[in-house]
C-alpha cells in the first residue's frame, strides 16, 4: 500500500497539477496560497505561507486543500483519526485521503483536528507556561502564581504533565500556599475511549492540607468533538495519603472519582479559548466525605503564541484534613502564558 499511496502523489503530480508539491489551500474565491499547515482545530485551518505571516481561514471558505509535506494525523467530527497524505479533490468541499490501508473522499468541514504527526521523539512534545505576580505596597504582600503544562501525543498514547502554584511573598516570609503537580497516561483505545493512569501531588494551606500524594487508575470518554467544543469525561479510583497542616497523617484512604470538562475554541480573532473542569470525589474510607476540585480558565491571544490570561479556581472538601480548617477555597488568577508546539 505504501507503493500505492507514493503512485498516487505522483499520478497527481503529473496531472496537470506539479506545482502542487506542498501544502496548498485553494479558496472558493479562486485564489491559491502555498505554504505549510500548521493545524486545523475545531473548524479552523492554521497555515504558514510561503511569503506571508502565519494566516487563518476557516474551513467552510476552502474549495479543497493539498497537504503533502508530511504525514498527518486526521480526526474528524465522526471520531475517525486517519493518518496519511491529502491531495485535492474534484468535488467543492471535499478533499482526498491517502494512507497506507485505503483511500477516501473526506468533507474539508468533517475534519476536527488536523496536525503533523512528528517521528522524531523530541517533536511530539506541545505545551504552554504561565506566570504573574502582584504586590502592594501598603500590606507589604507579594502574590505570585504559575501554571504549566506539557503534553506528548504519539497514535495511540498522550501524557500530560501539568504544575502550578501560588505564593505569598512578605519581607520576613515565603509561604507555599497551593501546589499542583500531576501526571497523567490516556492510552487510546479508539478515537473516543480511553484508559487513564495517574498520580498526583497536591497542597491547599487554606483546607488545611499539608501535602496529598494521590495515585489512580480510570477510564473515559471523549463525547463531542464539534465545531468549536471538545469534551470528555472520567471516572475511576484513587489512593490518597494525605497529612495535615498539624503534620498528622491519614494512612491510604480510598476514592472514587468523577470528572468531567469542556473546552470551547474560538480561532478567528480575537483567538479565545475557554475550558472548565468538574472533578468529585466520593470517599470509600471516610463515610460521607466528599470533595470538589473545580476549574475554568480564559485565554484570549494578543500576539502569536502570548495570551492573556484569567482563571478561576475553587476546592470544596466537607471533611478537611485539619478539623479547624475552611472547607472552602476559592480564588482568581491573572497571567501572560506563552504556548509552544
Amino acid at each position: 500500500m505504501k507503493y500505492y499511496l507514493l503512485l498516487m502523489l505522483i499520478l497527481y503530480s503529473v496531472h496537470g497539477n506539479a506545482q502542487v508539491i506542498k501544502d496548498t489551500l485553494f479558496l472558493i474565491n479562486g485564489s491559491k496560497i502555498v505554504g505549510k499547515i500548521k493545524k486545523i482545530k475545531l473548524g479552523v485551518i492554521t497555515f504558514d505561507p510561503d511569503d506571508a505571516n502565519d494566516i487563518t481561514v476557516q474551513l467552510k471558505k476552502l474549495q479543497t486543500l493539498a497537504a503533502v509535506s508530511k504525514i498527518f494525523r486526521i480526526e474528524s467530527i465522526g471520531h475517525k483519526v486517519y493518518f496519511g497524505k491529502i491531495i485535492p479533490g474534484t468535488t467543492t468541499g471535499y478533499a482526498t485521503f491517502l494512507s497506507d490501508l485505503d483511500t477516501s473522499t473526506l468533507s474539508i468541514e468533517q475534519i476536527s483536528l488536523l496536525y503533523p504527526f512528528r517521528n522524531q521523539f523530541l517533536q511530539r512534545f506541545s505545551g504552554d507556561m504561565q506566570a504573574g505576580f502582584d504586590f502592594t505596597k501598603s500590606s507589604g504582600l507579594a502574590r505570585l502564581n504559575y501554571d504549566c503544562q506539557l503534553r506528548y501525543t504519539a497514535k495511540r498514547v498522550e501524557v500530560i504533565f501539568a504544575t502550578s502554584g501560588i505564593y505569598s511573598i512578605t519581607d520576613s516570609s515565603f509561604s507555599r500556599d497551593r501546589e499542583d503537580i500531576s501526571i497523567k497516561n490516556n492510552y487510546y483505545f479508539n478515537p473516543t475511549w480511553f484508559g487513564t493512569l495517574l498520580v498526583k501531588y497536591q497542597r491547599n494551606l487554606e483546607l488545611g492540607l499539608f501535602r496529598r500524594f494521590q495515585e489512580g487508575v480510570g477510564g473515559g470518554n471523549k463525547f463531542i468533538t464539534s465545531e468549536h467544543i471538545y469534551a470528555w469525561t472520567r471516572g475511576g479510583l484513587v489512593l490518597n495519603q494525605e497529612k495535615n497542616s498539624e503534620n498528622t497523617s491519614s494512612g491510604t484512604l480510598v476514592e472514587l472519582f468523577g470528572q468531567l470538562e469542556f473546552n470551547f475554541f474560538r480561532f478567528t480573532k480575537p483567538e479565545l479559548s475557554f475550558n472548565i473542569a468538574e472533578t468529585i470525589y466520593y470517599s470509600l474510607s471516610q463515610k460521607g466525605r466528599i470533595r470538589n476540585d473545580a476549574q475554568l480558565n480564559l485565554s484570549w491571544e494578543i500576539v502569536k503564541n502570548l495570551d492573556v490570561t484569567l482563571n478561576f479556581y475553587s476546592n470544596y472538601d466537607n471533611q478537611p484534613p485539619s478539623e479547624n480548617s475552611r472547607k472552602f477555597d476559592l480564588g482568581i488568577v491573572m497571567g501572560v502564558a506563552y504556548t509552544f508546539n
